[in-house]
């Protein structure tokens, strides 16, 4: 009798497990979407403020005189597409006397005295 006792009680045990992981996992479910929810109410509510917040932005001024406007459209190209990485710009022919005194330093350290 004992036996068949332990087998209800384990019978009853494991269908109470089985009800109180389902409810868990409709619990954590509903969590996870209300979470969701709100972080997409936030994010909506950000850029909102950003777009309410932005100044106006001024007009472009004009391309100098003697600078061709091929010039002017590929220098904007390459500011639009890595306009957080460009330090400087310049003549590629200019800013290499570091690299050029660097040589002569190097060449010269060979020479025998």
């Amino acid at each position: 009798m004992s036996t068949l006792f332990d087998l209800i009680v384990l019978i009853v045990a494991l269908a109470l497990a089985w009800v109180a992981i389902r409810y868990l996992g409709r619990f954590l479910s509903w969590v996870e979407r209300a979470e969701i929810a709100r972080q997409k109410a936030e994010a909506e509510e950000e850029r909102k403020r950003k777009g309410a917040a932005a100044p106006p932005r001024p007009a472009a001024a004009g391309a100098p005189e003697g600078v061709p406007a091929d010039h002017v459209v590929a220098i904007a190209a390459a500011v639009a597409a890595y306009g957080f990485r460009v330090v400087h710009i310049e003549d590629a022919a200019t800013g290499n006397a570091w690299a050029s005194e660097g040589r002569w330093q190097h060449q010269m350290s060979h020479r025998p005295h």
